[in-house]
């Protein structure tokens, strides 16, 4: 998620942040921008765990390459990373239920 105004941005981030019911939750940005967003949003009164829980800047560990079709493709990556995880997790939890 993101879009080319951070103002905007913020608000989506705190709408999403607030209601808490996602699974991934990950933006294009950098690790300044998660500090920045980090400390207004504090202020705003959001849990600090709840904002851990964002992922920012998105991609998968090493790829560093900054073009459009990399970011994409580190990603998805990193969702379907998410969408296995939260798979095996379900699985674990309904085998010991």
């Amino acid at each position: 998620m993101v879009t080319h105004n951070h103002a905007v941005d913020l608000a989506l981030v705190e709408c999403i942040l607030r209601r808490g019911d996602f699974g991934f939750f990950g933006m294009i940005g950098s690790y300044t921008k998660k500090k920045q967003f980090k400390h207004r949003l504090v202020a705003r009164g959001i849990d600090p765990a709840k904002i851990e829980r964002m992922v920012c800047p998105i991609g998968i560990d090493g790829i560093v390459d900054k073009a459009p079709e990399v970011i994409a493709v580190a990603a998805a990556a990193q969702l379907l990373q998410a969408v296995e995880a939260n798979t095996h997790a379900r699985a674990s939890s309904q085998q010991t239920v």
